[in-house]
Parts: structure tokens; C-alpha cells; sequence
């Protein structure tokens, strides 16, 4: 995937053998940057484009801003949703079938057992598997010793039960060690994994990036 912004003289493509690291020292620049990017996020048009394969993608389908790291949430709502989908889709498939026709009769069964003294008549019109899945409380375990496994988890995740995206991380240097921002970025790169990493401030080089800069003079350094 590729990244262009019009204020930056230079197009960010994932697919360069190394990590692209953006350091702007620029306030105004880093700052409008994000904002462009976060309401195209939220369906507003904005000037930074993503592509790939020479085809413009929607940025709010294509693309996620990774910025809050404490904590970092792998729960997000948009990803349980997609997994649930993908356990009902399942449940009803023709491995499951019987076995989820069989429970939801059990169930209902159970129901009407417990409710059969009430002074009235009770249906249970929306018990489906999708409605017992959602009400299960379905959730990803996110312990871990490791931020950027988790980060890494997380787009695997959701590459699995979504889509193919472009993350873009704000200062995630600030949060973890050169080591693990190595090892980070080396598994990106053998899984093929899309991923622009944008800072605020300069940290250790690292083999596995490709760094790009934009002082606060707006001078543009690649190296």
C-alpha cells in the first residue's frame, strides 16, 4: 500500500522491504497530518491519499490510526462484532448445524420449564445463536508481556476476520524499547503486514526502517 500526503514530497510505500518512519518535528504539519487522516476516518473528505495497485482505497475501510497505547484495547467493538459474525456464520454451517438446532430447542425447552407457572404466556421470539453469542460476551484474552505483540495480535486479527489495512502508528517509539521495536518491526515484515510508523521526535535508527524527516524548518530528509 502507498501513502501521499501534499505537504510531504515523498510517497510511502509498504511494500519497500523496510518500515517506513515518519519523523515530523513540525507541530502544525504532524498536527494537520493527523487530522486529515481522522476525518477521513469518519467519512470526511481529506487530502492524504491511500492506494494500492494504482486503485485509491477509502481511507475509513482501508486504513487505522493506532494511537493510544495505555491502554491498548484489542477488544475493539468493530472487531468482536466481525468475530461474532464469524461464530454464527459457523454455528450454521454444515459441521454445526444439528448441533446448534439441538441447543437452541434445549434451550428454549429449558425456558418454557422455568417460566411454565407464570400467570402469563411467554415467547421467546429472538432466541437465535447470533443473539446467545453477542449475550456470551464474547472477548479476546489480552494479556501480554509485550505491547508490540499484542499490536501484532491485533492485526492479525483482524486481517483474519476483516480485511487487508494500513496501520498507521502515532509515537509508538515513546512506548516501547529499541530491542522490542526491532522485533516489532522485523515481524511486520515477515508477515507482510502493512504498516507506516509516524513520530514526533527522532529515536535509535534501526535497521529495519526506512526513516523519513520533516524538521521544523519543513526541510525533508530521507535516509
Amino acid at each position: 500500500m502507498k501513502l501521499v500526503y501534499p505537504e510531504i514530497n515523498h510517497v510511502f510505500d509498504t511494500e519497500s522491504g523496510k518500515i517506513n518512519c515518519i519523523v515530523i518535528e513540525n507541530q502544525r504539519l504532524f498536527y494537520s497530518l493527523l487530522e486529515d487522516i481522522y476525518n477521513q476516518l469518519n467519512g470526511y473528505e481529506g487530502r492524504a491519499v491511500l492506494s494500492e495497485n494504482n486503485k485509491i482505497l477509502k481511507t475509513d475501510k482501508s486504513m487505522e490510526v493506532l494511537s493510544q497505547f495505555i491502554p491498548f484495547d484489542i477488544n475493539k467493538k468493530s472487531l468482536i462484532n466481525k468475530i461474532s459474525s464469524e461464530l454464527e456464520r459457523k454455528a450454521v454451517s454444515d459441521d454445526f448445524y444439528s448441533q446448534t438446532v439441538e441447543l437452541l430447542s434445549q434451550l428454549e425447552n429449558h425456558l418454557m420449564n422455568i417460566s411454565f407457572d407464570f400467570s402469563c404466556d411467554i415467547n421467546y421470539n429472538k432466541l437465535d445463536i447470533g443473539a446467545i453469542i453477542k449475550a456470551s460476551g464474547v472477548e479476546i484474552n489480552d494479556t501480554y508481556n509485550s505491547l508490540g505483540e499484542k499490536i501484532i495480535d491485533y492485526m492479525e486479527l483482524v486481517t483474519e476476520f476483516d480485511r487487508r489495512k494500513l496501520y498507521l502508528t502515532v509515537n509508538l517509539r515513546s512506548y516501547i524499547s529499541d530491542n522490542e521495536a526491532s522485533e516489532f518491526m522485523k515481524t511486520v515484515l515477515s508477515h507482510g503486514y502493512n504498516v507506516i510508523m509516524l513520530e514526533s521526535s527522532e529515536h535509535t535508527h534501526l535497521d529495519e526502517e526506512l526513516r523519513y524527516i520533516i524538521d521544523a524548518d519543513l526541510c525533508e530528509i530521507n535516509y
